[in-house]
């Protein structure tokens, strides 16, 4: 996993030694076993390329970035990870390709040789990369099917510049430290940035599962593969069990191929757990694992965990964040932030605790509830769908919600119904109101009155996705899944895990999203997912009280235990209500009651002071997360010189 930056551009004025050091200097907690730069012209427009690498395959200096081919053509810069190489590095040695490393790096470098923009339909994995042609004069760049690594550019007076965090593009000069007005309604109505846009103006992300190609000042976008939206598939419960069982196996192997130690994130719930089992028989060492634990015991996961461990023999390490040490690293897990975001500080020093321990690689169960239906969610889109529909047909209602709504003491429950109601029961608008962190009227009392708050909300909805759905031929579970994976785990959940988990030198890889496990799951049936359809474990369907959640997941990986399967559903979360309220109060309202809020001009102070108080008179819809929205917001800000 690494960091890269480039550029393109004609500025005769560009100070290009500074502005690649730069670089260098803000990806380095990406890359912190070595670095490189290049520089080269054509036709007047100047080109460098420059990469911090740390070193997961071929530690030797034969995996030195920027990687040039034998003949000097072409170039890469690259992060990530394509488990596959050595299968595509044996094609291209039969057809007479020579390698001087032993890394997963030359073997892209070559296949794009080979076969152009065709080869990223080989690579399975998660990687970012861009190569220059000095031939044609091209830039080249591609991220991974998913979003799992990330990849920004922007285009301004200077050129075009990309990175691999927006960050980078400020520190080098070519973004300007200007809020994009635009993402501030999406960030306030999910807690994240929605993608393609970023928090900056002017930034974009390069979609997943597209590649861009640069040249002569005109950039040409294209989409290599996009999220099947097939009809579901029908098939006993057994028969997909069999199928996808060793597409999982597969996917943890592969996972496991490193030149350094390896480790778990476990939390002692069914995806985590699965891991566990599953690099356990893929493994003859025994498998690391981390859990971080609290004073505040109703939000530990300790003992499940430990017992899964003990159960697979696991080299376990507990993590203990008291909160006095949790009020020291706050300020460092927003610093660390790429974008703000309402997540994430978790991943932060669970993955400061797993570097610290000498590992430079974990696997993560992330993508388990969005691939596998894990959230109640998926339980009542269909019915929330159908609710809204019906709502449609009724104007007069819909002015009854809009009347409410408005009002000042309407609870947030009702506000958010209003907002569901009025959606007509598209796909988009429910899933929206469904994952919204402020309502529009709730957001008009954060932003100053100069601060627009535009209809657009940032949904992403898949292709073909409202017909097929509203059609039928996409049941609500997969329709909803499909929402997730392209909305909340791409915007919030992956961005976030690499941002923390790299501002470590740590590399997370997540094989419940491997590519080919995820265009499988989402032919299947959404009952079968939910096991509401068909027989589980050769008997008839059970009740709710006895059906396990994700049950093709349990089913798939046989032998889990049943403190993995029977237990209450948690989630990964920190002691926020206790720490927010108690030994962090006085930081978070130093961030939320500062001069810092006037100043960033898009705030409204008193609208954030009535949320704080809200908030700490325990109001019920006044979630945590919501708070930290807020402040994630305002830290990031004034740590990276931003404002409106």
């Amino acid at each position: 996993m690494c960091g890269i930056f480039g550029y393109l551009s004609a500025d005769p004025g560009l100070d290009e030694e500074r502005v690649l050091s730069r670089a260098i200097e803000a990806l380095w907690h990406r890359g912190p076993d070595d670095r490189g730069s290049f520089r080269s012209q054509h036709r007047g427009e100047r080109v460098g390329l420059a990469h911090t690498r740390l070193s997961i395959l071929d530690l030797s200096a034969a995996g030195h970035q920027p990687m040039v081919t034998p003949d000097g053509r072409y170039t890469v810069v690259y992060n990530g990870e394509i488990y596959n190489f050595q299968e595509i590095r044996a094609e291209l040695e039969g057809l007479g390709d020579v390698f001087r490393s032993n890394g997963d790096t030359e073997v892209a470098l070559h296949a794009y040789a080979r076969w152009g923009a065709g080869a990223l339909t080989r690579f399975r994995g998660m990687f970012a990369l861009a190569i220059w042609d000095d031939r044609e004069g091209t830039l080249f760049l591609a991220r991974d099917r998913l979003g799992i690594k990330p990849l920004y550019y922007t285009r301004g007076p200077r050129g075009l510049a990309f990175a691999s965090e927006v960050r980078t593009l400020l520190v080098t000069g070519f973004a300007e430290r200007r809020l994009s007005r635009r993402a501030l309604s999406s960030y306030f109505a999910f807690g994240s940035v929605s993608e393609p846009d970023t928090i900056i103006e002017g930034v974009s992300a390069v979609p997943p599962g597209h590649w861009l190609r640069v040249r002569d000042g005109e950039v040409v976008e294209r989409a290599y593969w996009s999220l099947p939206i097939v009809p579901d598939r029908e098939a006993a419960f057994e028969d997909e069990v069999r199928a996808i069982r060793p597409l999982l196996q597969e996917s943890v192997r592969l996972r496991l191929i490193a030149d350094v130690p390896i480790g778990i994130f476990l939390s002692g719930g069914i995806d985590s757990s699965a891991l566990v089992a599953l690099a356990t028989r893929a493994s003859a060492a025994p498998v690391h694992t981390f859990t971080v634990t609290f004073d505040e015991q109703r939000y530990s996961e300790a003992s499940f965990a430990a017992d899964v461990a003990r159960i697979y023999g696991c080299d376990h390490h507990q993590v203990h964040l008291p909160a006095d040490r949790a009020v020291d690293n706050f300020g460092d897990a927003i610093r660390a932030l790429d974008q703000p975001s309402a997540d994430g500080v978790n991943t932060f020093f669970v993955s400061k605790a797993a570097r610290e321990a000498g590992l430079a690689v974990a696997l993560s169960g992330l993508g388990g509830d969005e691939v596998f239906a894990g959230y109640n969610y998926f339980r009542v889109f269909g019915v929330l769908r159908t609710l809204a529909h019906a709502a449609g047909r009724l104007p007069g209602l819909h002015r009854g919600l809009s009347a409410t709504e408005s009002l000042p003491f309407a609870p947030t429950q009702v506000r958010k119904l209003s907002v569901l109601l009025r959606g007509g029961g598209s796909a988009g608008a429910t899933y929206a109101a469904l994952r919204a962190m402020f309502t529009p009227e709730e957001r008009r009392s954060l932003l100053t009155a100069g601060v627009e708050v535009p209809s657009y909300l940032g949904v992403t909805v898949p292709d073909d996705l409202e017909r097929l759905s509203t059609e039928g031929v996409v049941g609500p579970v997969n329709a909803y899944s499909a929402l997730e994976l392209v909305n909340y785990l791409r915007h919030t959940l992956l961005r976030d895990t690499d941002a923390m988990s790299m501002a470590h030198g740590l590399e997370v890889r997540v094989p419940l999203l491997d590519h080919v496990l995820v265009e499988r799951m989402m032919r299947v049936q959404g009952p079968l997912k939910l096991g509401t359809l068909g027989s589980h474990d050769g008997g008839p369907t059970r009740g709710p009280a006895e059906r396990p959640n994700k049950p093709l997941l349990t089913a798939a990986v046989t032998g889990l235990p049943d403190v993995a399967i029977r237990r209450r559903k948690m989630g990964f979360t920190l002691p926020y209500n206790t720490w927010f309220r108690g030994p962090l109060r006085p930081w978070m309202e130093g961030l939320l009651l500062g001069e810092s809020i006037g100043r960033l001009g898009f705030l409204d102070p008193e609208g954030v002071s009535n949320l704080w108080r809200s908030f700490l008179k325990g109001d019920r819809y006044t979630t945590h997360a919501r708070i930290w929205c807020v402040a994630a917001l305002a830290g990031w800000c004034e740590a990276n010189g931003v404002s409106s």
